[in-house]
């Protein structure tokens, strides 16, 4: 069997460390992309089309911004986490990634992918910075994350340097008031995914049926 494994950038570090089975080619997104759903989602009904050469699609995609509702793979069937986002797929399951919320609230999740790859809110303000200056870019910020009051560091397996990310997320949570916490991550979800194995915490999408939210369950 020939599969395509098309993830963001965010899961990339435990993708790579868990090990790719010979017969899967990877493509890993841009994390940017987030920032423009539309864009995200038509990239990843261009990717579908052009692996319709494959037996097997796995995205490690799946509520980010609805980027995958309206998608549909004519030829092939697709596998999917059933987690909000990359958080509930890095911690194991989208149960566990609601019950830590629900005990942590206001809480905003810092991964090694995210801190490698992504734009941290201080990175955001810093932009803002040089565009607008001091007090536009403060009463941004504080529009975007105000709310939140907890940086937490999930620890997944394979992850080097642990000192390195603490630190950063030390200073982004310094700038903002943040308290710092820290949570172990679990990738016995993404491993599965990783694997073409289908649990309750996957969705198998038949091909030419189009993505609904009924279909991705978890209405949050």
């Amino acid at each position: 069997m020939k599969i395509k494994l098309v993830g963001c950038a965010s899961t990339m570090n435990e993708v790579k460390w868990l090990g790719v089975p010979e017969n899967t080619d990877c493509e890993f997104l841009d994390f940017d992309l987030h920032g423009n759903p539309a864009r995200l989602h038509d990239k990843l009904q261009q990717i579908i089309h052009d692996s319709q050469d494959y037996d097997f699609i796995i995205l490690t995609y799946n509520r980010c911004s609805n980027v995958l509702i309206n998608l549909v793979s004519p030829k092939v069937p697709l596998l999917l986490p059933k987690t909000h986002d990359c958080i509930g797929l890095l911690l194991g399951s989208h149960d566990r990634h609601m019950e830590f919320s629900r005990e942590n609230s206001a809480v905003y999740y810092f991964s090694q992918g995210w801190l490698d790859y992504g734009r941290s809110p201080y990175s955001e303000y810093l932009g803002y910075l040089e565009k607008y200056g001091e007090e536009n870019a403060r009463s941004l910020i504080d529009t975007l994350y105000g709310r939140y009051k907890k940086a937490v560091l999930i620890i997944t397996p394979g992850m080097k340097d642990v000192g390195h990310y603490r630190k950063k997320v030390k200073e982004i949570a310094d700038f903002f008031g943040w308290e710092t916490t820290e949570i172990e991550g679990d990738i016995t979800l993404l491993a599965a995914l990783v694997q073409g194995k289908e649990n309750l915490d996957t969705v198998l999408v038949e091909p030419g049926v189009t993505i609904t939210e009924e279909l991705l369950g978890h209405n949050c």
